[in-house]
């Protein structure tokens, strides 16, 4: 009887397919285009001046020392590997609104005449990899896309109002996991202080990695309440629609197919960067890892 019942199951199986595949096919057909489609590489990147320029600062005796002689032949490989893809533009975290600065500053590095400055330092990873790479494809210029979340001034009714009232809210899981999260950090620097420039490249691009990175977010999105659900907005309002905006600066670089964009920027944004490429129509999102090879 059983038999009977699996053969039944296969037939039934097997004609719903042949029904429904000319439909799926129909429906494949609406998203593949004949032409090309500009390709993003997104590279995450940990931040080479010694993790000094935000809220994950690293302890003095863990920075890595990008200008020594062996940390110099580490970027120059990863320069060589990431050079396979040949961009045709570089999209840098900086902001839009200061393209001219680093058009003059990258004009001066290309001529030799700059040697880093409190905005553009020789041992970050823009004057590192963005402009050493820039300099040896030839090109002109690097594209700043960075984003801030948006400010506005929301109704009494809306909980971002209410961020203090829940401020001190009680959850002993935020506890656990904030405890976690930062042994995680801790053993992040060390891992990154003892490995190659490559290999730590090649972590922070791992998806489990990059999903890590917001992990660390998401267990502060149940703060506040069913009807002033505070934590969920806060994220939605600043870390998600920062990275929104990132990524709709990418989309406006595009000017041919037959683009190939690399962008460089800190890995905590590269998750929500990647599942907004992934999703959409515009663009195909290269191996990160297969380039780091």
């Amino acid at each position: 009887m059983r038999l009977v019942y699996l053969l039944v199951a296969f037939l039934l199986t097997h004609s719903t397919l042949a029904q429904t595949t000319p439909f799926r096919k129909q429906i494949d057909a609406l998203f593949k285009q004949a032409s090309p489609k500009p390709q993003v590489l997104l590279l995450g990147t940990f931040h080479f001046a010694g993790e000094q320029v935000d809220a994950n600062t690293t302890p003095a005796d863990l920075r890595v020392n990008i200008l020594s002689p062996t940390r110099q032949a580490q970027v120059e490989e990863v320069i060589n590997q990431i050079a396979r893809f040949k961009p045709t533009k570089i999209a840098i975290e900086a902001s839009p609104n200061s393209k001219n600065y680093i058009d003059s500053v990258y004009s001066a590095y290309r001529k030799g005449k700059f040697q880093g400055d409190k905005l553009v330092r020789v041992d970050d990873e823009l004057y590192q990899i963005g402009f050493k790479l820039a300099e040896r494809l030839g090109h002109s210029e690097l594209f700043p896309i960075d984003a801030q979340p948006f400010r506005i001034r929301f109704s009494p009714a809306d909980s971002l109002t209410m961020f203090t009232k829940y401020e001190r809210q009680s959850d002993t899981t935020f506890i656990y996991w904030d405890k976690q999260y930062t042994t995680y950090s801790k053993l992040q620097d060390s891992l990154k202080y003892q490995s190659t420039v490559g290999d730590y490249l090649r972590f922070l691009n791992e998806e489990d990695t990059q999903a890590r990175s917001i992990g660390r977010w998401l267990i502060t999105t149940k703060k506040g309440t069913n009807r002033e659900p505070i934590g969920a907005d806060q994220f939605i309002s600043r870390y998600y629609n920062r990275n929104l905006r990132i990524y709709s600066n990418i989309q406006r670089l595009v000017t041919s197919p037959s683009d190939r964009i690399l962008v460089l920027y800190g890995n905590t944004h590269l998750y929500i960067l990647k599942h907004l490429l992934k999703a959409s129509p515009e663009f195909d999102l290269a191996d990160t890892l297969g380039y780091l090879k």
